[in-house]
């Protein structure tokens, strides 16, 4: 096998590991010194250099980004982004049955995705879009058809969430691991969110083919597609490989990893690394992942708050207060949900997971409350209170969208090894309940309604703001293991 060293500028270098007694030390020592050494050189190196390089790892997860981009549209439907027949006809049981789905494929994610090798699972996920999607697309008017097809991308979106989060975050270099992590999830849904968006807004509600059949062909191209990326692209987690004592295999899973494909000296300090990774993570307890899950499900409850049922209904009732019919203002909200989880994704190795969750939180939360000003009282609203309330929430979304794109890389560092995937399924869960609850809101042209929600949500914002500049660490440019040892207690350490 090759072993040659890879040049200075594809910013890959070896990082040796210690174990015995001086693990700890070291991690807190001398892999920061190393640690450096990498970053310096990777960020001396072309960017175009670097990210062809790991372009990979991201790769590997491509398929389960597409399953959550299917997933992003049905959740848009679910909450309100949906065709005048679904208006007229659908249950609430229709209405809220991806959420169900999701919940059931959570809990089997976290307790048995790791029954079955990743690729498997993944073409499985891919197949259930697959003909979920066809279910929808073939049949009109079918509420049958449409809840069942809900029922099927739901299930597979979240089967594919916790092993997902997990590998993702166990396949990336450690300064690449926010942008891949979050770009696998929260800007694949997002883009979903506003495919659909689009779509409601935008459909001829004459035309014989309606917007239901259309997300099913979306979801069954994009099922079909990821199919074929999780057959050839998908790798198994090397620390997987590791545990289950097939070193060959892991150095061919890291070999794959990198581009070009070689096994290179820097391929067996990796696995040295993780190896240090398993066996420090081989005694840890439920103790120590209860601070990250508290943490994380608060976060993921604030994510779906941010674009719920109420959230839609509120822009609907002031778009067409001050613009009738014109769809412009759905699709602005869409692209600045879009466009603020699109620039935090991306920044999230520059700039860090924390600036923006505590920009964005603060933002919104001040936005939610001058939002709900406008609602309140018992007079009437005027024109100038519904357009103000129409752009504070659009803008709202700009900064929402930065605030909850970390979620993604949080939950792929914040847990321990043994306990990861279930606390990843169990965050997820927490976060798909809140919006079953919120659907059970009855809703009417009510302000005082509106102006209830935005105030508990503005100070849920604030709220979190303060919690996460005590309490949320700052993981960027950290391995696996560093960033766990800043989760494992309530308070965070000093640096």
């Amino acid at each position: 096998m090759p072993t040659d060293r890879p040049s200075p500028d594809d910013g890959f270098h070896a990082v040796p590991i210690h174990s015995g007694s001086e693990q700890h030390i070291h991690i807190h020592g001398n892999t920061d010194h190393q640690r450096e050494l990498i970053l310096r050189n990777s960020q001396t190196s072309p960017c175009c250099n670097r990210d062809l390089r790991n372009q990979p790892q991201a790769n590997a997860v491509l398929a389960a980004a597409l399953i959550f981009l299917t997933g992003g549209i049905h959740i848009a439907w679910s909450i309100g982004f949906d065709s005048l027949f679904a208006e007229l006809q659908a249950t609430k049981h229709v209405r809220i049955c991806w959420f169900i789905a999701a919940i059931f494929g959570a809990l089997f994610g976290g307790l048995f995705s790791r029954v079955f090798p990743y690729k498997v699972l993944m073409e499985f996920c891919s197949f259930l879009t697959l003909t979920g999607g066809i279910v929808m697309a073939v049949n009109r008017m079918d509420l049958d058809a449409l809840l069942a097809g809900r029922y099927l991308n739901g299930f597979a979106n979240g089967l594919a969430i916790a092993p997902t989060l997990a590998m993702a975050g166990e396949i990336s270099v450690f300064y690449k691991r926010g942008t891949i992590t979050s770009a696998t999830e929260q800007w694949a849904t997002t883009i979903g969110i506003f495919v659909q968006i689009v779509c409601s807004a935008s459909w001829d509600m004459q035309d014989d083919f309606t917007v239901e059949q259309f997300t099913g062909v979306v979801s069954a191209v994009l099922g079909t597609i990821a199919l074929l990326l999780a057959f050839m692209l998908s790798v198994e987690s090397p620390v997987d490989l590791l545990e289950q004592g097939d070193e060959p295999g892991a150095i061919e899973a890291l070999s794959r990893l990198q581009r070009p494909k070689a096994v290179t000296s820097e391929t067996y300090d990796q696995v040295r690394d993780h190896r240090t990774y398993l066996e420090h993570h081989s005694s840890i307890g439920w103790r120590k992942a209860m601070p990250a899950l508290i943490r994380l499900s608060v976060l993921r409850t604030l994510y779906a708050t941010s674009l719920s049922m109420v959230v839609v209904y509120t822009l609907a009732w002031t778009s067409v207060a001050v613009y009738g019919d014109s769809s412009g203002p759905l699709v602005l909200f869409g692209i600045l949900r879009l466009t603020g989880t699109f620039s935090s994704a991306f920044a999230l190795d520059s700039l860090g997971r924390k600036i923006p969750l505590l920009l964005g939180l603060v933002i919104a939360g001040g936005l939610s409350f001058g939002l709900a000003s406008r609602f309140a009282g018992s007079g009437l609203l005027g024109f100038s209170d519904y357009r103000m309330a129409l752009w504070l929430l659009i803008i709202f979304q700009l900064f929402a969208g930065i605030a909850f794109a970390p979620s993604s890389a949080f939950l792929s560092e914040a847990f321990p090894r043994r306990f990861k995937r279930q606390c990843i399924a169990i965050a997820y869960i927490v976060e798909m309940i809140v919006q079953l609850s919120v659907c059970q809101v009855e809703l009417s042209y009510d302000s005082s309604i509106v102006a209830v929600y935005f105030f508990a949500l503005g100070g849920l914002l604030l709220a979190g703001f303060l919690f996460s500049v005590w309490y949320m660490p700052e993981t960027k440019d950290t391995t696996l293991l560093q960033a766990q040892f800043k989760f494992q207690e309530f308070v965070i350490p000093p640096a």
